[in-house]
């Protein structure tokens, strides 16, 4: 993919991921007001970025992560914050990625939100977090990947900070369909390095591109690292932002081109070869499962839970060491 336009074209979708000034808010007029920020950021964007089709904002951009208030940030989906997204996104004709932390969830602790928006205002796509990140994110967890057609009709995917972590969430996404793997996320220091790493490697493992948002400053907790980045379904970085706040980049990203690499790619093809193994020597290839912890995971959740806690610990929380006995 060429790099440094700010265009897009009839076989191109225009993407701008914001390093987003991570909010520190404590009541919702505070909230309201953060929402109206994140639409200026649209209408400037759009203006700077003829091109542009898709802006993406990170994880808690919205409401912030508050350590004692955050219960009281909660809301609905739909609800105001979402209806001022809405409006922005209908005014600019782009489709836009905004984060809800968290929605109000009837069985429970809140979810943690990714909302696709259209150009029409339309909510395309409400997909929960999987994975909260354990031990400090209180978020009920959501149990289903989920993609849908965005706009010139590439084909979207959601991920939330964490659940990209897991090869799962993203390999079951990218066979759902996803052509763009869409990853909003919170990370701070000390995982900028492995973060930003992990963005090809999901990209090149899965033969999809990977755009990730990223906040970017320091809250009442954490510094964020920001480095909101685009990457090529080839790995390749295509643009990036460095650590400082309300930073925007943007790349161009070919539906052709991914189509015809996922239809034409040998030895490259990663998700073909996943279901035809060795197929230069077997006719067609295998295709049954070869993994043992999978095929356990399917068929006995109870002992692949087992299997877990005995490479690592029984329990959620850490147990304290015992302290060794003095010998006498």
């Amino acid at each position: 993919m060429p790099v440094g336009s700010i265009s897009s074209s009839n076989d191109t979708v225009g993407v701008a991921v914001v390093n987003y000034q991570v909010p520190v808010l404590e009541t919702k007029e505070e909230v309201i007001e953060n929402c109206h920020r994140i639409a200026n950021f649209v209408d400037g964007t759009k203006l700077g970025y003829p091109g542009l089709d898709l802006i993406i904002f990170p994880e808690y951009s919205t409401q912030g992560f508050h350590p004692t208030k955050w219960k009281d940030l909660c809301t609905t989906v739909p609800g105001p914050e979402t209806e001022i997204f809405a409006e922005a996104c209908r005014r600019n004709n782009i489709w836009g990625v905004f984060s809800i932390t968290g929605e109000i969830n009837p069985k429970g602790n809140p979810y943690n939100s990714f909302l696709l928006i259209d150009n029409q205002g339309n909510i395309k796509m409400n997909y929960h977090k999987m994975n909260p990140w354990v031990p400090k994110e209180p978020w009920y967890p959501g149990n289903e990947t989920m993609v849908t057609e965005g706009p010139k009709g590439l084909m979207i995917g959601a991920n939330i900070c964490y659940d990209s972590n897991m090869p799962e969430i993203v390999r079951d996404t990218v066979m759902r369909g996803a052509e763009l793997v869409v990853r909003i996320q919170g990370y701070m220091y000390p995982s900028k390095e492995q973060q930003i790493k992990l963005a090809s490697i999901r990209a090149w493992e899965n033969l999809s591109y990977f755009a990730v948002a990223n906040m970017a400053g320091r809250d009442k907790v954490y510094s964020y690292f920001g480095h909101s980045n685009i990457v090529n379904f080839d790995g390749t970085t295509l643009a990036e932002c460095g650590s400082s706040p309300d930073e925007v980049t943007y790349a161009e990203l070919s539906i052709s081109a991914i189509r015809n690499a996922r239809k034409n790619w040998t030895a490259e093809n990663h998700l073909f070869n996943l279901t035809h193994r060795g197929y230069s020597a077997v006719p067609n290839g295998e295709f049954e499962i070869p993994y043992s912890f999978y095929k356990t995971w399917v068929d006995n959740p109870q002992q692949a839970r087992e299997i877990c806690e005995k490479l690592t610990r029984s329990t959620p929380e850490q147990q304290a060491e015992q302290k060794p006995e003095a010998i006498s």
